[in-house]
């Protein structure tokens, strides 16, 4: 049935499928603008797309199945891909893989002998959409000229871990991909000990392809073989990276932008807004942002800024743009950067204080593993359950500051602990408090043999870690506040046994205490 050519007044359509190398067929559909012979090509890969779904396209609105319109508006012809294994595309898809890479690489292959073809090819996604072109973006393609991608770090290790800890596994994402190799798929039961099991649970079989995921909990050989491990080193293609503050992939994206060669970082720009997993305001967002989104346009310049070698008219190349939780503001930056530095110290009364606490006062709260999880996970901005509702949760609050202040960069948590156990986690997040409401900023967690792998019961420990980074203004009058526990819905609870977290079968509950004295949170000033 294809290649099917459809067309109106302003639009053709060519509908094939693209044949790999192993024979299975990918279905790709071409969105081309009239008027001329050959355009640069927008290429998007999709895995999101209905199982063996139809074909849901309307050429009067001309919706690639992702609202990509917009470069076609501009000038350029769309090849978007339903990824192997999904929609109509043939195959089988296993997430991150070889055969994955391959895939793109093939399809610019066919991208480059398509009529159209101009020799510019520019790249576009978000989330598991971009990282279908970091599986082979250190190729440095020469006809890429741009890359636009989001929500998505390069090594996933940054998502799956944290300071020992991890993350609650994807393991429904990904299985849900690779439905058409494991179609038996029963949950419910699947997040009990031992998690080295979750997909046997769930398939009623092994699936190698998976398990190392959650048994690989050092950033060890498994994780640098990924094709993506070192992209942004070799990357010589202009990229925009976009994130949100409240994503998970933060710390990640960050380290990208990072890890760029200095060249590379000339001709590239990242922005970071207030947003979870997208890259726009979300309506369940509990903080009132107005400002909070890019302009609709902010993709497509970006792309044109390279196609027509302009300046890019949102920001100075090299830099980054963030947006102030509090100011409601969009400010351009150096990353990273260095400050002034402001100290709040933990003190008695549940208060944060700028002197510090001078006795021998500490706080102590039981942690059971396998109570329900009531502290809250935030993958977007909240409001808050009131402080200390929880008796597993310690809360701080400032005094009201006096006049506005601005902080950007990363939160450092320097706190001396202890716990009745041989292991166990210490979870800290910070807060923004206005009109006596909390709303989420920042948060880290750590697990005690993270820092000491030989930790003894009893014994006083230094926890000294930063979260990912956050920009914020404290208005005068509001005021700040954190909480310190051992859990919240995003990690998978710290069984507070020794052992690798995805085998330990017993629990214990622990009784963690955190000492007053020389124990504070450490902002730095924005400039």
């Amino acid at each position: 049935m294809y290649p099917i050519v459809s067309e109106n007044s302003r639009y053709c359509v060519r509908e094939e499928y693209f044949v790999m190398s192993d024979n299975i067929g990918l279905y790709t559909r071409t969105v081309i603008p009239k008027g001329k012979d050959k355009y640069p090509i927008i290429f998007i890969r999709d895995p999101y797309v209905p199982n063996h779904s139809g074909i849901p396209y309307d050429i009067e609105k001309c919706d690639t199945a992702g609202g990509f319109n917009i470069f076609l508006e501009h000038g350029y012809a769309v090849v978007y891909q339903h990824c192997r294994g999904a929609g109509v595309s043939e195959g089988i898809c296993i997430p991150y893989s070889k055969r994955e890479r391959n895939d793109g690489l093939e399809t610019l292959e066919l991208i480059r002998k398509l009529p159209v073809y101009n020799g510019e090819i520019y790249l576009y996604g978000g989330s598991y959409l971009a990282s279908v072109h970091l599986l082979y973006l250190e190729t440095n393609p020469k006809d890429i000229k741009a890359a636009a991608l989001h929500v998505q770090s390069d090594r996933m290790w940054y998502f799956a871990y944290r300071n020992g800890c991890r993350r609650i596994p994807s393991y429904e994402w990904w299985l849900k991909r690779a439905i058409r190799k494991y179609p038996h798929q029963n949950y419910g039961d699947e997040l009990i000990r031992p998690y080295k099991d979750v997909a046997r649970r769930v398939t009623g079989g092994d699936v190698p392809e998976y398990t190392p995921v959650l048994m690989n909990d050092e950033y060890n050989d498994y994780w640098k073989n990924d094709p993506r491990t070192n992209v942004m080193e070799e990357l010589d293609v202009p990229i925009l990276l976009t994130e949100g503050w409240f994503d998970f992939y933060n710390y990640g994206m960050f380290s990208m932008w990072e890890r760029l060669k200095p060249e590379t970082k000339k001709k590239s720009f990242f922005a970071v807004g207030p947003w979870g997993h997208a890259s726009s305001v979300t309506p369940d967002a509990g903080y009132d942002m107005p400002n909070g989104n890019l302009p609709e346009d902010f993709w497509v310049e970006w792309f044109d800024s390279k196609r027509f070698d302009r300046p890019f008219k949102y920001g100075e190349l090299g830099k980054m743009k963030y947006y102030n939780v509090g100011s409601d503001s969009w400010k351009i930056s150096e990353w990273p950067k260095s400050g002034s530095k402001k100290k709040i110290y933990f003190n008695s009364d549940n208060k944060l204080t700028p002197e510090p606490h001078t006795g021998n006062a500490e706080i102590t709260y039981q942690y059971d593993p396998d109570e329900k999880q009531e502290f809250f996970k935030f993958d977007n901005i909240y409001k808050a359950p009131a402080p200390n509702t929880q008796s597993d949760v310690i809360s701080f609050t400032s005094d009201e500051f006096t006049s506005d202040e601005s902080f950007f960069g990363n939160v450092r948590f320097r706190m001396n602990v202890s716990s009745d156990c041989e292991d166990t986690a210490f979870f800290m997040r910070l807060y923004l408090v206005e009109n006596g409401q909390s709303y989420n900023l920042t948060d880290d967690i750590t697990s005690l043999s993270h820092i000491d792998g030989n930790y003894t019961p009893g014994e006083i420990i230094c926890i000294d870690m930063s979260t990912p980074p956050i920009a914020f203004t404290v208005k005068k009058g509001a005021s700040l506040r954190v909480d310190i526990a051992s859990s919240c819905k995003r990690y998978i609870p710290h069984a507070n046994v020794k052992g690798h977290w995805a085998e330990v079968t017993t629990t214990k509950i622990a009784h963690n205490t955190l000492l007053l004295k020389d124990s504070y949170i450490e902002l730095q000033y924005e400039d």
